[in-house]
């Protein structure tokens, strides 16, 4: 759908030269959109997995587990409400560097001002007034960068694209651990470097990567808009596809370390060394998963998202049928096949859905729930079904599984209109 409030704007090229630097600044961007996603990713693995905790527990040993509760939860709830803000903010800037870019920019500047200042924090308050301003930034990045995908890609580029952005978020997650749990003697110096590197990330993507979107100066507001973006058959069935996915995956994700414990009889600290390998293990076959599904994505969007679908339900399936470490090990093994495979295709799909042109920012601001909500709530519910089953991992895994499977039926739907 086209609407004559956006238009694309390019200096006019000519000749052999200037054809060929279109295609370089296209063949550009899949691998800088992978090395900006990984970039924002490792922030908020390192930070939200690592050094916040650290933090808190340098401040209050005794109530860190209270005070890492209600800061998460806080600033989760932050980030639910300016993501779509953002987007829709960043849809309606205009100048000469486009819709994306100043966005981009001042959210990686501001966001290292606070990492900087979060590592410096020695205070409960001091941690959590700089985690409640540092992980809103971040998703001032995150919700146009999701939207320059949508803005720049072509279609018949955008199954290999997806794949490489869905790939940079899996590594960064990897790395992000690594890398601050390697360097957690020194959180001054692990914040500074990390700040240095996202803003130096961030300008690179925009250099190699020009907008060239150029707004109306006087957008029309269409009444209603976000009423219909929620009755939009396509969105709204992607949006419940995946709150039903990434559920599941985070009830069992988020007691991972306890289930290693309960099927291998380790302490703590040999437990974590071998969940540190099964994590690994999972985002290795994550990212293969991702790029397999490339070409399969390409030729039918809907297909591929259900056979991912159920190749991760399977391995979530697996270590209720295979005890010990070798449950596990499958579990890491298809769950990640599966869950790579679905990043790619589900999202090619919901670019596929998106309703309008002109508010890529917004909507994709608003799909970010589809992801954050659940992570809200999966702690919470896995903890109550634990207490409910007498702490039965394998009853979590089966719930982790039907939760998955319920989402097929709700993606099937969408076959016939978004075949490609």
């Amino acid at each position: 759908m086209h609407h004559p409030d956006i238009r694309i704007c390019t200096t006019p090229l000519t000749g052999d030269r200037a054809r060929e630097k279109i295609m370089q600044v296209k063949r550009s961007l899949p691998m800088s959109l992978l090395g900006a996603n990984l970039l924002l990713n490792l922030l908020y693995a390192a930070l939200g997995g690592v050094i916040v905790p650290a933090l808190l527990e340098n401040a209050d040993p005794v109530n860190k587990d209270v005070h890492l509760a209600i800061v998460m939860t806080a600033s989760s709830a932050m980030t639910i409400a300016i993501r779509p803000l953002v987007g829709a903010w960043s849809d309606r800037t205009k100048g000469r560097f486009g819709r994306r870019t100043p966005w981009i920019v001042a959210g990686a500047i501001a966001s290292a001002v606070a990492v900087v200042w979060l590592g410096q924090a020695d205070t409960v308050i001091a941690v959590a007034f700089g985690w409640l301003i540092a992980q809103p930034l971040l998703n001032v990045i995150e919700s146009p960068l999701d939207a320059v995908l949508a803005d720049r890609v072509p279609e018949p580029a955008r199954a290999r694209t997806a794949a490489y952005y869905g790939a940079g978020a899996a590594l960064g997650l990897a790395v992000g651990a690594v890398a601050a749990g390697a360097t957690i003697d020194d959180l001054g110096l692990t914040t500074l470097g990390a700040a240095l590197l996202l803003v130096a990330g961030m300008i690179s993507f925009v250099l190699l990567n020009p907008d060239r979107t150029v707004t109306d100066p006087r957008p029309r507001r269409r009444p209603g808009e976000w009423r219909a973006l929620w009755r939009s058959r396509g969105f709204s069935r992607v949006f419940i596809g995946r709150v039903l996915v990434v559920l599941g995956q985070q009830m069992v994700l988020v007691y991972l370390l306890y289930i290693v414990i309960d099927r291998t009889d380790q302490n703590a600290a040999d437990a974590g060394r071998t969940l540190a390998a099964v994590v690994g293990v999972h985002i290795a076959c994550l990212v293969v998963g991702a790029l397999a599904a490339t070409r399969a994505a390409r030729r039918n969007r809907v297909a591929t998202v259900m056979v991912a679908t159920v190749i991760g339900a399977l391995g979530l399936g697996l270590p209720i049928l295979i005890p010990g470490i070798a449950g596990l090990i499958a579990y890491a093994v298809v769950s990640g096949l599966g869950r790579g495979a679905y990043v790619t295709s589900d999202l090619l799909l919901l670019l596929h859905v998106l309703p309008s042109e002109e508010s890529h920012g917004r909507d994709l601001g608003y799909f970010g729930w589809a992801t954050l909500l659940p992570q809200a709530v999966a702690p919470a519910l896995a903890g109550v079904l634990l207490t409910l089953t007498a702490g039965s991992y394998s009853i979590l895994f089966a719930v982790a599984v039907v939760l998955a499977l319920c989402s097929l039926p709700v993606v099937a739907a969408l076959a016939e209109r978004t075949r490609a």
